[in-house]
């Protein structure tokens, strides 16, 4: 049996074998070149260039593009055009650019670079992972935002229960997703999870990946007796969506009772809504930072790593094709370490906070009155040695009742009774304001 196709169906097969992303990526890049050409009066019709004249031109191309505003562009947005150039010539033209005939536009590429990192464009700026505070935040059981009683607030929850367990991030085939892309089972030791059910394609695993690369392994585990089960919340909500529609992120009902058996209409969310969740998120939460979806991936990955979990396991669950990517995680400082460090340069310098300098006031600096103060109101107990342990409740002893102090000193120091033996003390002392 053969299905009928016409060349139509052929052509759209393969205008969608590359990513939206990728495609977008080789528009702009090709219509960037062109404008480039118009504006020099040359043919826009660069495919027609023998190779010499397309390299003159791609050199020429690359030194003098700029930003809308006039500026250099960042390092990382000329490589993505450089990237969409090469990747349409290669595949409409049948030229490489990696070619010897192009070595010249290689080298000037090279050299713009190199001279926008000293200038300051080569900076990448890296999702920031959410804090714990942050985490906190969204999931305290009296949480708005994850209230999972109404219908905004147990989708959010599920939608960054999923992202965050099973190391997903940015907005790639969200929208895609159904109701069983996702399903339910239980391991061998009668725990019951989430897993993803359903294959799919992204930027890390297209067309040319081999059979053992997987969009990742991880699994989103119970917690019985937690009321923010992820589990739980998962199929609460798989109970609330319209039965008429398979799509996974459904439009919330204005209007809903908490009894009743569906919360969500006959309409899918917008891709453009999910790939903007994180930073709603953040601001019905009130949260420290303006998250990015992507910020649930590098926030997942760096909570594994921290927590010893080999890169290669990381991988699975992730879906990244490479250690090299995990580490990028990894080599992030966190608002915490970064914290530590500078208090620990600090102190080097001696600049510390108030509350460091009180706790290191010298003891001659305190009054006999300041020091009454203080301990007027402690009590030690006693503890018993070897010829006491018939005494079964020691009385509390007042040790540093400073009016029975003797004033005998010896070259050993000061005598206090009772004796303690074999004891460490610290006393940290803070004069009244």
């Amino acid at each position: 049996m053969f299905a009928s196709v016409d060349e139509d169906h052929i052509k759209c097969l393969i205008e969608e074998k590359d990513s939206k992303s990728t495609q977008r990526t080789i528009k702009r890049s090709v219509n960037l070149f062109r404008s480039f050409l118009t504006q020099k009066n040359i043919n826009q019709e660069f495919e027609s260039f023998l190779k010499d004249q397309l390299n003159e031109n791609l050199r020429l191309f690359f030194v003098s593009i700029r930003s809308k505003s006039g500026d250099n562009l960042k390092v990382t947005s000329l490589q993505s055009i450089k990237y969409g150039l090469s990747k349409y010539l290669k595949e409409t033209c049948k030229i490489d650019i990696n070619d010897p005939e192009f070595s010249d536009c290689k080298k000037v590429f090279k050299a713009k670079v190199t001279d926008m990192k000293k200038k300051g464009y080569g900076s990448i700026v890296h999702k920031p992972p959410i804090t714990q505070e942050d985490l906190r935040k969204l999931y305290n059981s009296d949480s708005v935002v994850f209230n999972i009683n109404t219908p905004c607030g147990l989708q959010m929850k599920v939608w960054f229960d999923v992202m965050f367990y099973m190391c997903r991030g940015g907005r790639e085939n969200l929208r895609y997703m159904t109701k069983s892309t996702f399903g339910v089972n239980t391991d061998s030791c009668g725990r019951q999870f989430v897993f993803q059910a359903v294959d799919e394609a992204d930027k890390n695993h297209s067309v040319d990946g081999t059979p053992d690369d997987t969009i990742g392994e991880g699994r989103m585990y119970a917690q019985p007796g937690n009321v923010m089960c992820p589990v739980a919340s998962f199929k609460k909500y798989l109970d609330k969506l319209h039965l008429k529609l398979d799509a996974l992120w459904q439009r919330p009902l204005d209007s809903y009772l908490e009894s009743n058996r569906v919360w969500y209409c006959r309409a899918a969310i917008g891709k453009n809504t999910l790939g903007t969740m994180m930073s709603a998120i953040s601001k019905l939460g009130n949260l420290s930072n303006m998250y990015t979806n992507h910020s649930i991936r590098a926030t997942a990955v760096t909570a594994l790593d921290d927590a010893g979990i080999e890169a290669r396991h990381i991988m699975r669950a992730s879906g990244h094709k490479s250690e090299a990517s995990i580490r990028s995680y990894a080599c992030r400082l966190s608002d915490p370490k970064k914290r530590e460090m500078s208090d620990c340069l600090s102190g080097v310098l001696g600049s510390r906070d108030d509350q460091k300098e009180n706790e290191n006031v010298a003891l001659e600096d305190i009054t006999m009155e300041e020091l009454d103060a203080i301990f007027n109101d402690s009590t030690f107990s006693e503890v018993p040695t070897n010829q006491e342990k018939s005494v079964e409740s020691p009385q509390p002893l007042n040790l540093l009742n400073l009016n029975s102090v003797p004033t005998n000193v010896s070259s050993m120091g000061i005598n206090v009774y009772p004796s303690l033996n074999n004891c460490v003390v610290h006393f940290n002392f803070v004069p009244p304001k």
